[in-house]
């Protein structure tokens, strides 16, 4: 329950002429609806989605493309190994070059690495060597996604809703799963697993295009009580706006609801 002093204050608030309001721009964004409703959670959403599916496809063909080359299993055994160090070591590396580096310019080294080893891995892949480095390289980068897009969807959405905005992010991961499986049963067969590799680095370099148009510094826009206005307001009213509605919860609590201004 809302105490009815609360109450005077909201309703003489919602009386108020409209010259009282006015927008203000602000780098936090005010709710997880906001962020919904932003061309940046979608294009992130997509950005991650693509890569997500890259790394699974690259997953699945590398294997099938050494087994073709005849190498044995001690050997594809120890480039799976390679290709979980260098997830590992990229989750380290590139998480913690973002503390030095702008995402833009971060994130496009990244697709260069995420898009070129896989379309190059057929031409290398009879040299033994090679095909362990390129196995590792894009492991390396496609590791990177885990862990700039948290604290770049803090910097895009805010500490307030940023969190809760990654979490819905995250959810590509699922996504590039059935994706997998989808290209496994329909697109696998007329395309050959060399094919499917060159196929997941053309869809990396897409994510070129979605980050040219991401803005990582958006402002958002809230309604709030103007300055201008604010001296006009009667003394009580403020302090009531300032303070909060009182809030009374189910086990007889009072706590304050936040404050309008």
């Amino acid at each position: 329950t809302v105490n009815p002093k609360s109450f005077r204050a909201i309703n003489r608030v919602s009386t108020m002429p409209l010259e009282y309001f006015k927008d203000v721009d602000t780098r936090e964004c005010p709710s997880v609806q906001a962020a919904f409703q932003s061309k940046e959670f979608w294009l992130m959403l997509l950005m991650l989605s693509i890569s997500a599916v890259v790394d699974f496809l690259f997953a699945m063909a590398y294997k099938e493309i050494g087994i073709r080359q005849g190498y044995g299993d001690s050997f594809l055994t120890a480039v799976g190994c390679l290709f979980s160090v260098g997830n590992a070591s990229g989750r380290i590396v590139w998480g913690t070059l973002y503390e030095s580096f702008p995402f833009k310019q971060l994130y496009s080294t990244l697709l260069i690495g995420q898009s070129f080893f896989p379309l190059t891995l057929p031409l290398i892949a009879s040299v033994r060597p090679l095909f362990g480095t390129w196995v590792f390289c894009t492991a390396f980068c496609s590791g990177g996604n885990f862990t700039i897009f948290p604290p770049c969807t803090n910097d895009v959405f805010g500490l307030g809703v940023g969190g809760i905005v990654y979490s819905y992010l995250a959810t590509c991961f699922s996504w590039g799963a059935f994706i997998l499986l989808f290209g496994n049963l329909f697109v696998l067969p007329y395309l050959g697993y060399s094919k499917l590799v060159i196929m997941a680095g053309v869809i990396s370099s897409m994510n070129f295009a979605l980050l040219y148009v991401l803005n990582v510094k958006p402002k958002w826009t809230i309604t709030t009580i103007g300055l201008v206005k604010k001296n006009s307001i009667d003394k009580p009213l403020l302090a009531e706006l300032k303070e909060g509605p009182e809030m009374k919860n189910a086990d007889g609590n009072i706590s304050r609801a936040k404050s309008f201004i």
